[in-house]
């Protein structure tokens, strides 16, 4: 039997008629990141919306593109109200200039602004649930059911893709430790491959070069930094790690000796100059 999101909505006692998917795309921003790093600017851009866009509904499920043609749910939003364009007061217009979105929103005949509120009720799926969405070709704004693919684990930090695409935050990294079962991938990709890593310290600009080349590779490394935030470092003790960002700048084999690591770590340091303008001593 498949279980669906309209199975999830009757369970919590919500009508399903009486909510709309909405599978934001990443053409003006990257929908996920900025859920996870900047909420605010996330549900400020997904109150102007077009005229009437969401119809009669009471509630909007917003997703995250996933990979191909599945979503990640963000939250369960209830609709207090909208207004049309004609109605936006100089506070609606402040909120566009605040966080940089386009003029034309201000007076264009055919936007709304909706007042949307968090549904505290499933707060806990967020990022964790997983739909299938469809075709690309299908609209982003649904009323059409969908199957639930997955339910992740509390701290998944959802599945590898590639050694490139890593940047994950303070939190993610203690999540990745906390539960090996559901982080399976991560915890193998990363402890197959020594390395060169980048720490970024979001709040003031400044970066962080280290290297791995232990027997648990880059797992084994970036374990230290979830038990404490700082993994020995005395500049790095001085931050907030909750700050933190960690991402990978090179990849070396577990044959690679430590000099041949520690040697590409030296070269990464002087092309991002973190000894003179980051966080590395030496």
């Amino acid at each position: 039997m498949k279980i669906t999101f309209h199975n999830l909505l009757n369970l919590y006692d919500i009508n399903p008629k009486d909510v709309k998917l909405v599978r934001h795309g990443n053409a003006q921003i990257d929908i996920l990141e900025s859920f996870r790093s900047n909420r605010k600017y996330f549900e400020a851009y997904q109150s102007f919306q077009g005229f009437n866009k969401f119809g009669k509904a009471k509630h909007i499920a917003s997703f995250a593109p996933g990979r191909s043609t599945t979503a990640v749910f963000l939250g369960l939003y209830n609709i207090i109200n909208h207004l049309h364009n004609d109605d936006l007061t100089n506070k609606h217009h402040s909120i566009i200039d605040k966080f940089g979105f386009p003029d034309e929103w201000k007076w264009h005949e055919v936007s709304s602004w909706y007042h949307l509120e968090l549904n505290q009720t499933f707060e806990d799926l967020s990022e964790r649930l997983i739909i299938d969405w469809g075709k690309s070709t299908v609209s982003w704004v649904q009323s059409k059911d969908k199957n639930i693919l997955e339910i992740r684990g509390a701290n998944s930090i959802g599945e590898f893709v590639s050694y490139d695409e890593i940047q994950i935050n303070y939190n993610q990294l203690q999540n990745l430790s906390k539960d090996v079962i559901t982080n399976g991938t991560w915890i193998n990709a990363l402890s197959a491959v020594n390395g060169i890593y980048l720490i970024k310290d979001t709040s003031i600009g400044k970066l962080y070069v280290g290297s791995a080349y232990g027997d648990n590779g880059i797992y084994g490394r970036w374990m230290n930094y979830a038990k404490n935030g700082h993994g020995g470092n005395v500049e790095l003790k001085k931050l907030n790690p909750n700050n933190f960002e960690f991402s990978i700048l090179e990849i070396a084999t577990k044959t690679a000796s430590a000099d041949e690591v520690i040697h590409r770590e030296s070269r990464w340091k002087e092309k991002l100059g973190t000894r003179k303008f980051g966080l590395n001593q030496n």
